[in-house]
């Protein structure tokens, strides 16, 4: 491995955390107590083939 992989490892290793952080203080303020939870949240948006919440999400991850 080169410095630049070791460089894009870390990276992606920060974004993995900020990610944990954002999922965990949103479980902590909704009172959510496990993934499970949230998965049982979110099926229900995917499901209804919201066009608008997709192309958010999608945008929004780019």
């Amino acid at each position: 491995m080169e410095k630049k992989d070791v460089i894009k490892i870390a990276e992606g290793l920060r974004l993995i955390e900020e990610g944990v952080e954002t999922i965990q203080s949103v479980m902590k303020e909704k009172n959510i107590k496990s993934l499970k939870d949230v998965a049982a949240e979110l099926i229900p948006f995917f499901k209804k083939d919201d066009d608008s919440l997709t192309e958010s999400i999608i945008s929004h991850l780019e």
